[in-house]
């Protein structure tokens, strides 16, 4: 007879962190414990048990007060590729934000389910030096790449790569002309995003608002803030509310410009911010003339970062599913290796959290819930400690 092993659940979380280790370069810092608590679904000490194990082999070392951090490269074991298996190369932009890193650990887990061996590979441009970093992936029997995340000012440089590329490469933006590269079927493209603006503009209208904003970046390239801004804008029009959008740029300037243009509002604004840094940063901006949410104006970032579970307060966000992205980054990867086009063929509706800066804490009962079925609507307890509830009839 045949024993059956079964993995501990540490064991499983081990697996999986040593696998998101493999993707990061020496002195990386990896997410908190709670946070990778959240995303493999377990409770924290789970995760401190598998790291324990890393910090003890030297894989990985903690910093009191700073962090955990890769400590040395990761031996691969019995990969993928030992066994003639598929085997994927990962390009990782250096600037990369916290929405990027999202991205890089879902991938990291797509890499444990679809037993692809992943390795990766860190570049400032998308130049020369992206170019070598591919033929590198191709003489380690790389049969594709993905790039989880890039600037949308560096578009046509990306393009230029790609066409250059000695391997098929996998977008997660869509790109004219590159469109089977990227990861989702052009039509659906941005289609999640523009629900969620509606989404937060029918939480809003409900609650009450008759001014709603929006705010992001001044950047004229971005796809995904054009298509936020005309969901918006059909909203609002719509609606008869009036339209209110500040574009900033970079620095604190730009936003403390911005919150002493809308300091007026105070009482009768609520934001949608095009992501969560964005929303930190005006908020930062209101605390320095005194104003703060939900007392003086309700905001609702986007990305769900680590930073928003732990501002002060606490970041209502919109959640995207990280796992499905990465999926099928790592997907259309392997498709198109195989000169194949495999896209998805859809987008899973975003989850609005709810914490403390968008005004609903304790306001979503079940006649509210009636109001905004359809939407998925996730009330949290506090930054980190999550307690679903759908927003739909007869949900409860």
């Amino acid at each position: 007879m045949k024993i059956v092993r079964t993995q501990l659940k540490h064991q499983r979380i081990e697996a999986e962190i040593r696998q998101l280790v493999r993707t990061l370069p020496l002195g990386a810092k990896l997410p908190a414990e709670r946070d990778l608590a959240v995303t493999y679904g377990c409770n924290f000490l789970t995760v401190r048990k598998a790291l324990k194990q890393m910090v003890d082999d030297g894989s990985i070392i903690r910093r009191v007060g700073s962090g955990t951090f890769v400590a040395r490269n990761q031996e691969v074991g019995e990969t993928a590729s030992s066994r003639g298996g598929k085997i994927v190369g990962m390009m990782v932009y250096q600037e990369s934000n916290a929405y990027a890193y999202r991205v890089v650990q879902a991938i990291a887990h797509a890499g444990l389910e679809q037993d692809v061996d992943l390795r990766s590979g860190w570049v400032r441009d998308f130049g020369e030096e992206a170019l070598t970093q591919a033929q590198q992936f191709q003489k380690d029997g790389c049969t594709a790449l993905t790039l989880p995340w890039f600037p949308h000012e560096k578009s046509e440089e990306v393009r230029g790569f790609v066409q250059r590329c000695p391997l098929p490469v996998s977008l997660a933006m869509l790109i004219p002309g590159l469109e089977k590269n990227c990861f989702t079927q052009p039509q659906c493209f941005g289609t999640s995003t523009s629900v969620a603006i509606e989404d937060i503009c029918h939480y809003y209208t409900i609650l009450g608002h008759q001014r709603i904003a929006l705010i992001g970046p001044d950047s004229a390239s971005d796809v995904l803030l054009q298509k936020r801004l005309s969901a918006y804008a059909c909203y609002t029009s719509r609606e008869n509310l009036p339209n209110l959008c500040g574009l900033v740029g970079p620095g604190a300037q730009a936003m403390d410009q911005l919150a002493e243009r809308w300091k007026g509002y105070q009482g009768d604004l609520a934001i949608i911010s095009y992501d969560d840094e964005h929303a930190l940063r005006f908020m930062t901006a209101m605390h320095k003339i005194g104003l703060s949410a939900p007392e003086d104006y309700n905001i609702i970032g986007y990305n769900d970062t680590e930073a928003s579970r732990y501002s002060d307060p606490p970041l209502s966000t919109i959640h995207q599913n990280f796992e499905y992205i990465g999926h099928w980054l790592l997907k259309s990867a392997l498709g198109l290796a195989q000169d194949e086009i495999c896209q998805s063929p859809d987008n899973p509706r975003p989850i609005m959290l709810v914490r403390s800066t968008c005004g609903g804490r304790g306001k979503i009962d079940a006649a509210l819930r009636l109001q905004l079925s359809g939407m998925d609507v996730t009330v949290e307890a506090n930054g980190h400690s999550p307690e679903k509830e759908l927003a739909a009839a007869g949900t409860r």
